[in-house]
């Protein structure tokens, strides 16, 4: 008798389901067998042997490729970034771009290569590309909240007139803070209250400022007598990202005066000082600016020209307009920032070199 089709006993016969499930069973172990391999892989790529290794090779295309996707570098700056390191026969710079040390001694050999050949363009891109990079690596270390302010940082309470405040960090609790009250504030109009809103601003030690804003809880007495006001954490900490590029104290006596504005045929703008000149005190200094302290009641909007002179750099005049004016009320001077609008190019390069002791 013949066998039904579509019976189970032929189904049996049938060696096409055992196919299937022995060719599922392959593609698994397989499947597997790739798994656990990357997985070995990446284990081996996170070793210490092995980033050491990556270290220590010289940087590719790839290398720079993969490091211009991970923070973000223009195709101008990857471009200038391989260049140095091509000539430099760099390390991997994938990791070490953050590296402060490693970096300051690629750069400032390709500022010496340049300042041989008065490059002056050149160079600006070289400081311009060393700027950016320690913008970047600063960001990574940004503050969320005032329970990351170490204690001992000063913190500044701005006020009415240009004034500001300086408060120390006595103690950072899990719920609160507690700040040294200034002498100067004590008693005064400017002084905040019990249960008022405040924004204060706070310089890290990476040169980033933060705003934050509070409430104060109370005022007390700490150890020693020592007047404290006591202020909520804030969670509402904002970066401050307006330096362009960084700062080095100078502290050297320097010379300004007002400018007069006159306008040429074609519209180009001169500036010429005026004939009273007044010293100063050149507090710091970057390529995009300085700051100027006075005892004199100068406001801001207004253009000054300014005489610097730096060590081993030379004296060098340029314009700038002041963007704000604060006064300390503790010693009346007036510190002024200024941001430069007329400055030569190679002065420009000068104080970068200056800034970063090259």
């Amino acid at each position: 008798m013949n066998t039904a089709t579509g019976s189970p006993l032929a189904a049996r016969q049938t060696p096409l389901p055992y196919t299937v499930m022995a060719g599922a069973l392959i593609g698994i172990g397989i499947l597997f067998v790739l798994w656990l391999l990357w997985r070995i892989l990446q284990k081996r790529k996170e070793s210490p042997e092995y980033i050491e290794a990556q270290k220590n090779r010289p940087t590719t295309i790839k290398d720079i490729q993969a490091l211009a996707k991970k923070i973000s570098l223009t195709r101008q700056e990857a471009l200038l970034l391989y260049n140095i390191c091509f000539r430099q026969k760099a390390k991997n710079i994938y990791y070490l771009w953050n590296d402060s040390e490693y970096i300051d001694n690629l750069l400032s050999e390709e500022y010496r290569r340049l300042r041989q050949k008065d490059a002056e363009a050149d160079i600006f891109e070289i400081f311009k590309l060393k700027s950016r990079l320690e913008r970047i690596e600063r960001l990574q270390h940004n503050i969320p909240s005032s329970h990351n302010i170490p204690e001992g940082e000063t913190l500044i309470l701005p006020a009415t007139g240009g004034r500001f405040y300086s408060f120390k960090l006595l103690k950072n609790d899990k719920d609160s803070i507690a700040l040294e009250v200034p002498k100067n504030l004590e008693g005064t109009e400017f002084c905040p209250k019990p249960l008022d809103k405040i924004v204060m601003t706070y310089m890290s030690k990476r040169n980033i400022q933060y705003v934050l804003s509070s409430r104060v809880i109370r005022f007390q007495h700490g150890a020693g007598g020592v007047p404290e006001m006591v202020v909520n954490h804030s969670n509402a900490v904002s970066m401050q990202n307006r330096r362009q590029f960084k700062r080095a104290n100078v502290g050297n006596k320097c010379l300004f005066s007002a400018v007069e504005e006159k306008t040429g045929k074609r519209g180009e703008i001169t500036y010429i000082p005026k004939e009273n000149k007044y010293e100063g005190v050149l507090a710091d200094i970057s390529a995009g600016g300085c700051m100027v302290q006075t005892k004199l009641p100068i406001k801001r909007d207004q253009k000054l020209w300014v005489r610097i002179s730096l060590p081993e750099k030379g004296e060098f005049e340029t314009i700038g307009l002041i963007v704000s004016a604060q006064k300390n009320n503790e010693t009346d001077v007036f510190s002024l920032h200024i941001s430069f609008i007329d400055i030569g190019d190679r002065d420009r390069n000068e104080i970068f070199a200056y800034v970063y002791n090259y």
